[in-house]
């Protein structure tokens, strides 16, 4: 059992208050904190626990074995950093950090430290993922040659003016960068690395002063070509299809629904449907075991800082009118973040 407080009370801390609700034979819910008092109250009234005036306090209480971060991404290597110095675990969401060099100065402290760093990219609790990894895993697919996928969905109206989710320097890749990033994390968990990509982001429709259409283009580190995109001005789509020499296999409606289309003419197509999401409390308890030295937390630092990557070559090729970009697949060195001082 850990003791947790939740860190950022807007709308995802309280999706994070939910899910520790359904993992209390793992975690136990310490209280929250926040800027905002009124979200604090708000979640103290429903899920219990202490409210935190500010981070440092957290901090500093010594019955807090873990802080899990729902705040600006922007905020969060510092916040890492902050949380590793003091002796606490991390479970960070995603993006882990907007940029390479942070994720690496995030994820050294918490080598450094002896702390878990856990990021919060949890659709591979999803059994539609599980399902459509298993099927590339076992080669059930054949040889992949090609992956696209897509996450979109309006954020219209949902935040006030102003409001950091609809800040360009929150969201440097459009929709890439809160919604896109998941299918980006598929695509590395189940195919490896993107190697590298050509981009567009642009401004569009949106009322917010920040761009709502990304796509790009990009070829794997083992092969196969694809492509990614991800709208903040449409309706919802969330689908990843897989294209194989065995069979094509796609997920659609956020890894409800899995159909796998056989090469062989004569054989049948196969759909399967999922109905229960329990991925956010799968990820409480996989940080429990990883805090309790029982389990690694599945997604590797590595993995999580490959993906920031991506969101960083997506805003440089787009910066460049959609040249081609490689993608860094290594963090920094500490030797070269010794030779230079940290982001301001």
């Amino acid at each position: 059992m850990i003791r947790i407080v939740v860190v950022g009370t807007g709308w995802w801390g309280m999706e994070l208050g939910k899910a520790a609700l359904g993992a209390t034979d793992r975690v136990e819910l310490a209280g929250c904190c926040s800027l905002n008092r009124g979200e604090c109250e708000r979640f103290q009234k429903q899920f219990g626990g202490s409210i935190y005036e500010h981070y440092g306090e957290v901090l500093a209480d010594p019955r807090v074995d873990a802080v899990l971060l729902a705040t600006p991404h922007s905020l969060h290597w510092t916040q890492i950093i902050e949380a590793a110095n003091a002796g606490k675990h991390v479970f960070c969401e995603k993006p882990f950090t907007l940029d390479v060099e942070t994720a690496s100065r995030a994820m050294y402290a918490c080598e450094d430290r002896g702390v878990v760093l856990a990021i919060g990219h949890n659709r591979r609790y999803l059994p539609g993922a599980r399902l459509l990894k298993s099927l590339v895993d076992t080669g059930e697919a054949g040889t992949i040659v090609h992956v696209e996928a897509n996450y979109s969905g309006s954020v219209e109206g949902r935040y006030p003016p102003g409001h950091w989710r609809v800040t360009q320097s929150e969201l440097p890749a459009a929709g890439m960068t809160p919604m896109g990033l998941h299918m980006v994390d598929m695509i590395g968990w189940i195919l490896g690395p993107i190697a590298r990509l050509a981009a567009i982001t642009r401004h569009r429709i949106i009322s917010y002063p920040l761009d709502d259409t990304c796509a790009a283009l990009f070829e794997l580190t083992s092969g196969p070509t694809g492509q990614i995109a991800s709208h903040l001005a449409c309706a919802l789509a969330a689908s990843i299809r897989i294209y194989g020499t065995k069979a094509n296999i796609e997920a659609r409606n956020n890894f409800t629904e899995v159909r796998i289309d056989p090469a062989n003419p004569a054989a049948a197509s196969i759909q399967h449907r999922f109905s229960v999401d329990e991925s956010l409390i799968f990820g409480l308890r996989a940080l429990a075991d990883a805090c309790e030295g029982i389990a690694a937390f599945p997604v590797h630092p590595i993995e999580a800082l490959r993906n920031v990557a991506v969101l960083q070559a997506i805003g440089e090729s787009a910066r460049a009118r959609g040249q081609w970009v490689d993608v860094r697949q290594e963090p920094f060195s500490r030797t070269e973040l010794a030779g230079q001082p940290p982001p301001q």
